[in-house]
């Protein structure tokens, strides 16, 4: 494997490109916004512009390469519900499987919350979310044994500190656990996933240790000095995402 190809360089997409541009991969990367394609080309990275008011995605020879990574969140418009289907699907029909691999980023967001623990197959079409739904439709739209599917959990990291997530709101369910990732960890895994050749699977990814919200808030607002949210004794539904099938299948270590 020598070329990746990673659509949507944004907070997940940009960090991750100079990773692997670091060891000596060729990358070419994607935005919509005209203004980071400088950006981009100063990391070393091949840019590609992406019109975002069209679901067909026509960008030369971006798809010609080993990986693609893709990374675009649901984006559906008033005039047209199934505009981020439509999108994928444009970019599935441009691809050849036979000679390149697909990590698709998704979301536990695809996960019912059943106040209790979850894994892969619990997956569901009747999700907490209407984001959940949409994306288990994406997923099976784009999936084969050339494809895998990792459903990251809650990001921070860098400019998405969890501190500022919450910090002064009152809320319930102090005691659920949580299931976050860190970038670092959304990195390391993407890049253990193709440098061990793991492809035809979906995997849930977060962090394997779910402190309860309220141990995670209230530390993560404290290393900030502002107020920690305020937690009431309503019990909320939730959700424990287990990794057991991720930390079984690839070697990687969660440092977060």
């Amino acid at each position: 494997m020598k070329s990746i190809s990673i659509l949507g360089c944004g907070w997940l997409g940009t960090p991750l490109a100079e990773h692997l541009s670091s060891k000596g991969y060729l990358i070419k990367g994607s935005t919509t916004t005209p203004e980071k394609l400088d950006k981009l080309k100063n990391l070393g990275i091949q840019p590609y512009l992406i019109d975002r008011s069209k679901a067909e995605v026509k960008i030369g020879d971006f798809f010609d390469t080993d990986l693609i990574i893709i990374n675009i969140p649901p984006r559906n418009t008033p005039d047209d519900p199934q505009f981020h289907h439509k999108m994928i699907q444009s970019i599935v029909t441009q691809i050849d499987f036979t000679k390149t691999k697909i990590i698709f980023i998704s979301s536990t967001a695809v996960y019912p919350n059943l106040s209790g623990e979850v894994t892969e197959s619990d997956a569901s079409h009747n999700a907490s979310s209407r984001g959940g739904v949409a994306l288990l439709e994406i997923e099976d739209l784009i999936a084969n044994p050339a494809t895998t599917i990792l459903r990251f959990g809650g990001l921070y990291g860098p400019d998405r500190h969890p501190g500022r997530f919450l910090s002064s709101k009152t809320l319930g369910g102090k005691t659920n656990p949580i299931n976050m990732i860190h970038l670092d960890d959304c990195i390391g895994v993407i890049n253990s996933i193709m440098e061990q050749n793991i492809w035809g699977e979906r995997f849930s990814v977060c962090s394997p240790s779910h402190p309860t919200k309220e141990q995670f808030y209230n530390k993560a607002c404290q290393a900030l000095g502002i107020p920690t949210p305020i937690f009431t004794e309503e019990e909320t539904d939730y959700k424990l995402v287990n990794t057991d099938k991720l930390t079984n299948t690839i070697r990687y270590d969660f440092q977060h």
